[in-house]
């Protein structure tokens, strides 16, 4: 099979290539604003899942003791707390059920 290398580009590939030119070509692309570069739009509501997301990974979470966690880790681990199954199955239970009659109301 022989490959021509003459051939044109089909008409989707030169009409993306074009809109990539024109931010460039009119100065619109800058670093600050992405979608001059792409030519995608994200939505304000997108935009701001995105933000939260970054502070989520980005930030330390001031709600969990990380003392008391290993705290905890150390005492099951040396045998000081013992686990019983049956009241975590209870709660579990129970949290079901507080769930199944929201939904119903």
């Amino acid at each position: 099979m022989k490959i021509n290398q003459s051939t044109t580009s089909r008409p989707a590939d030169s009409a993306a290539a074009d809109g990539a030119a024109r931010p460039a070509a009119n100065g619109a692309a800058t670093s600050s604003d992405p979608s001059a570069l792409t030519g995608v739009r994200v939505s304000p509501l997108a935009a701001q899942v995105r933000e939260i997301g970054s502070r989520l990974v980005n930030e330390s979470d001031d709600d969990i003791d990380t003392g008391k966690v290993e705290e905890i880790r150390l005492a099951i681990a040396e045998g000081r707390i013992k686990i019983d199954p049956s009241k975590i199955a209870d709660g579990l239970l129970a949290s079901l059920r507080e769930l199944s009659q929201g939904d119903s109301q």
